[in-house]
């Protein structure tokens, strides 16, 4: 019997982080954090894109088809996907029967809660866009479902004074049964024995050198001298492994700060500048106005109004 499926060709409504928190109850968030979306109310990101937000999407039942860019990217029941992109993410379909989770944490949440794990857990995993889905096992899908159920839960309870800690902590709990699951499917398929290649290392360091300097360094000579290699040598690996150049790696974070920096701090548009390492404001304004469509203050004064 074919799948009978909810389809949302003609609908374009996109939306933030932010934004998209207001539309679900305010016991599925933390504000300026997290989001959940659990089976209950999946059904509302139909037609929905999200823009500036990491997604990680568990199918437990049906499927979902996501468009990336200008590409769809079908996701069946017992499969895992983490969109860890700069790309506007689209929800285009489901099926009538889908029961599925989608994670949205943001940058800060995730740094806070994930920056301290040892690279054989979440490193490679953060870094692994060529494998865009992960198959799961009953047991592997149950498993991941069931943490999810734990950081539900951990949402839902918004007297608790240590909402944001516990949240953290099974939001960390996850990122590490995901992890494990990874490198154990890596094994299974490659026979590696878990062991990361030497791309998959100079990946692992590029990204870690970047989430830790890209304020202070916009130098792609920066990050390819402390990994001892030369600067063609990580574009040919950055741009195979990513699928981008590790300019454009460095922007993204550039944006992705100077956004948050201007959301949620009174720091002028000057002292952002400074701290973000741009020779002159001139240089900050001309920077993110190429990549946001608007000036730094343009931006500040329509994240005001969305309050």
């Amino acid at each position: 019997m074919p799948m009978i499926c909810i389809f949302a060709e003609n609908l374009r409504i996109s939306m933030t982080q932010e934004e998209l928190i207001e539309q679900f109850p305010a016991q599925a968030s933390i504000t300026g954090r997290v989001l959940l979306v659990g089976p209950e109310l999946f059904a509302g990101l139909l037609g929905v894109t999200v823009n500036g937000c990491r997604v990680l999407l568990l199918v437990v039942e049906g499927s979902v088809t996501i468009g990336v860019g200008n590409e769809l990217n079908y996701v069946e029941e017992g499969h895992f996907i983490d969109l860890l992109i700069w790309e506007p993410i689209k929800f285009v379909n489901m099926s009538r029967n889908v029961k599925a989770w989608a994670l949205m944490p943001n940058y800060e949440f995730t740094h806070e809660t994930l920056h301290d794990l040892k690279p054989e857990s979440t490193e490679p995993y953060k870094s692994r866009h060529a494998i865009p889905q992960l198959p799961l096992d009953d047991k592997g899908c149950r498993l991941l479902a069931a943490q999810l159920t734990m950081l539900r839960e951990a949402l839902a309870d918004t007297n608790n004074f240590y909402r944001t800690e516990l949240s953290q902590a099974y939001f960390r709990c996850f990122m590490l049964h995901v992890g494990n699951l990874i490198l154990c499917a890596g094994k299974q398929s490659d026979g590696s024995n878990g062991i990361m290649t030497r791309k998959d290392a100079i990946i692992i360091g590029f990204l870690r050198l970047v989430w830790r300097f890209h304020k202070e360094e916009h130098n792609i000579e920066f990050y390819s001298r402390n990994l001892c290699i030369s600067s063609k040598h990580l574009a040919r690996v950055v741009r195979e492994k990513l699928g981008k150049t590790p300019y454009a790696v460095i922007r993204d974070e550039l944006v992705i700060q100077a956004q948050m920096m201007l959301r949620g701090t009174t720091k002028s548009v000057q002292e952002i500048s400074a701290e973000l390492h741009f020779s002159e404001m001139a240089a900050f304004c001309k920077f993110f106005r190429k990549h946001n469509g608007m000036s730094p203050t343009a931006f500040r004064t329509s994240q005001r109004k969305l309050r």
